[in-house]
């Protein structure tokens, strides 16, 4: 088996990768900080997670994917997925997620990774100031009228979108894994040589069983 040495800046807010089981390909990471996920978004939200990596850049690159329990729990995905860490990266590698679900009334509770409802009054208060900034400046960036005012200026207070996603401190939220790298030489030419597939795409092999 492969084996490849990767270094972690040690941090009181990291909470250091494991597995779920022996053997497993990937190594589950975790939320540092708290983060509400409402969904219709124009920006995706980040999640940190405090963990700062160095590893052989010439030997492999690191993948990051959304954990199956929340992919499939929650409308939550992972923007840039799966995400791509190059070894050479020394900054913080954070989660950026996106909630794709739609609706357009106002609730005081929110679901956390597995789908349970959580009251809102139950969210710590910096979550809820942090998601309260990143609703106040996404407003301003798209033009919007002043969200102090009218139902708006409870939003991230009194009440959420429905359908945001809260993940807790704490919260196996993604996974990551390593793949061998291969250096790409790309090469002109007038042809292309023939293959089976040919130019056909788009679910051109049909969804019936052969």
């Amino acid at each position: 088996m492969k084996a490849i040495d990767v270094l972690y800046l040690e941090d009181k807010d990291l909470i250091v990768p494991t597995q779920g089981y022996e053997g497993d390909v990937a190594y589950d990471i975790y939320a540092s900080e708290g983060r509400l996920v409402p969904h219709s978004t124009f920006n995706s939200v980040v999640i940190p997670t405090n963990l700062k990596v160095a590893f052989d850049w010439e030997k492999a690159g690191m993948f990051a994917s959304l954990r199956s329990g929340a992919a499939c729990n929650t409308p939550l995905i992972l923007s840039n997925g799966p995400g791509i860490i190059e070894g050479t990266y020394r900054g913080e590698i954070g989660i950026i997620c996106r909630n794709t679900f739609a609706d357009n009334s106002l609730v005081d509770f929110v679901f956390d990774v597995k789908g349970n409802k959580v009251p809102l009054n139950k969210v710590p208060n910096v979550v809820k100031k942090e998601a309260r900034k990143f609703f106040e400046e996404e407003s301003v960036q798209l033009g919007y009228n002043s969200v102090d005012e009218g139902n708006a200026s409870q939003v991230f207070k009194k009440v959420v979108p429905r359908g945001t996603i809260y993940v807790e401190r704490g919260t196996r939220i993604a996974q990551i894994f390593f793949l061998n790298k291969m250096v790409a030489t790309f090469k002109g030419t007038d042809i292309l040589p023939d293959s089976v597939r040919g130019e056909n795409g788009r679910g051109s092999s049909g969804t019936d069983k052969k």
